[in-house]
């Protein structure tokens, strides 16, 4: 019998625990997650919860085990969904390195499902620069994770407000040749015209009742097991009890997270010199439009979902480099002072998110300290990271597109626009890079594994290393579809 461990139960390690039980016949999994069991089915989108104490409760489980919102340092208010990921359901995570500005609002989720049962669904594809130019079969694995993650086009396509949006933002932008399209999302329509969001559920869903498969939920890997150049195992920590206990694999695959995956190498002595290094995320410029009355047809019948249009205005390499989100929702999605002018608009609200280019730098990184172990033992997390000239500057050619995007809609509501503190946008990646050759500045081959380490794989959204401003979870979703066939085609011989 094949056994695999793969640790992390997002969206990634789902892929990894899926393709591994469709295709190795004789394999077996264990994923292990050290968040509890939030929802049912495993890892389910909480925004299909319809009762809103039961997402609350979920969302608080999420937070780590300090629990409660205040504790770990949890900054709240409602956000348009889709836009900026909301708060709730996460927990901070790291602090400033000495002299650097870090990432303040670097917050990660930790429970079964991991980000996937909290995440927006947004999934547009990478373009231009964003790409991963050695992967010859990018675009068939972008297919794939389209099918898996039920990926739809359409969402939002009958409705009026969308089809206003797209026309008057394809009017304002058409001379600056900047494409406007329906916003890709992972969901499933349903009968009455609302949507299912997609999470991790989707994923693992045909192998949660597979008798080779076993999720620990509350269980931490610890410490990855080596025997001279293999990774054979982990020490796992059962974190209601304590109680340690080493199990062994043939092949382990690593997808906490792109801080916590660094940690767990770093904390088992695997550490190349590019781990934790090319730090990149979104910086992110957030506002909400008070639409003039008119410019959009009225809502009508029930309120199925807050969100009623989902747009995006495309990346371009040469006209628009950055990837924007525009969705409407009848209500106001911030709080607004009662004598605020766009308070009760007529013509309802959008909330625009224009995301920005982070370049890779070896400077900006996770930094793990031996000496000073966090709560769990493990190496305390520090962050070096700060924004150089060249990001300023493409943050404030963004902002001028995006001034006439709300032109075109409304006026931005007060204090808005705002550049949102770095880490907002929960989109790390670059930490365990990918790349084509093993010459220092990368982690992981093109399938995936670390360099020079057999029998240890690694996932997620730290394995992108282009400088990138669309969502990313469905690239990594398709670095994990490839680095999962290779492991199987490896453990079929």
């Amino acid at each position: 019998m094949t056994r695999v461990l793969i640790v992390g139960s997002g969206p990634n390690g789902a892929t990894y625990a899926r393709t591994v039980l469709d295709e190795v016949p004789g394999a077996t999994v264990l994923m292990v997650e050290a968040g509890p069991v939030i929802d049912r089915p495993l890892g389910m989108n909480v925004r299909n919860i319809p009762d809103a104490d039961a997402q609350a409760a979920a969302r608080l489980a999420s937070q780590g085990r300090t629990g409660a919102a205040g504790i770990a340092g949890l900054p709240l208010g409602a956000v348009v969904e889709g836009t900026v990921t909301a708060r709730q359901g996460t927990h901070l995570i790291g602090r400033a390195a000495e002299g650097s500005p870090g990432l303040p609002a670097a917050a990660l989720a930790t429970c079964v499902g991991g980000q996937g049962a909290h995440w927006t669904c947004a999934t547009p594809r990478p373009s231009g620069g964003e790409r991963i130019g050695f992967l010859p079969d990018l675009d068939a694995r972008l297919d794939e994770a389209e099918a898996l993650l039920h990926v739809t086009k359409s969402a939002f396509g009958d409705a009026p407000q969308a089809t206003a949006i797209l026309e008057r933002l394809s009017e304002e932008f058409a001379p600056d040749r900047i494409g406007v399209r329906s916003l890709p999302v992972a969901a499933d329509e349903l009968p009455d015209g609302s949507l299912r969001w997609g999470g991790t559920d989707v994923v693992l869903g045909p192998v949660v009742d597979d008798p080779r498969f076993t999720l620990r939920s509350f269980t931490l890997c610890v410490r990855l097991l080596r025997e001279g150049p293999r990774v054979v195992g982990a020490v796992l920590r059962n974190l209601a009890t304590g109680a340690e206990e080493s199990v062994t694999a043939d092949a382990v695959v690593v997808a906490a997270d792109a801080i916590r995956t660094p940690q767990l190498l770093w904390a088992s002595g695997i550490r190349p010199a590019a781990l934790g290094r090319y730090l990149t995320e979104h910086p992110l410029i957030f506002g909400v439009v008070a639409v003039r009355a008119g410019v959009l047809p009225p809502v009508t019948g029930p309120a199925v979902d807050p969100v009623r249009a989902v747009v995006s205005v495309g990346y371009d390499e040469d006209h628009h480099p950055f990837h924007a989100q525009v969705m409407y929702t009848p209500v106001c999605p911030v709080p607004l002072p009662a004598d605020s002018p766009h308070r009760n608009s007529a013509g309802g609200y959008v909330g625009m998110g224009w995301g920005v280019r982070k370049w890779p730098r070896a400077e900006d990184r996770v930094i793990l300290d031996d000496t000073q172990p966090d709560e769990d033992g493990l190496p305390s997390i520090r962050i070096a990271y700060e924004l150089t000239d060249r990001e300023q500057a493409e943050i404030e050619r963004a902002q001028k597109i995006q001034a006439r995007a709300a032109a075109a809609l409304g006026s931005f509501v007060d204090g808005m626009p705002r550049v949102l503190p770095a880490g907002s946008s929960l989109h790390y990646m670059g930490t365990v890079r990918m790349g084509p050759v093993d010459d220092g500045t990368s982690v992981c081959d093109p399938n995936s594994r670390v360099w020079g380490v057999d029998g240890l794989v690694l996932a997620g959204n730290g394995l992108i290393p282009t400088a990138n401003t669309c969502n990313p979870t469905l690239t990594s979703v398709a670095l994990s579809l490839r680095g999962a066939h290779a492991l199987t085609a490896e453990l079929r011989r």
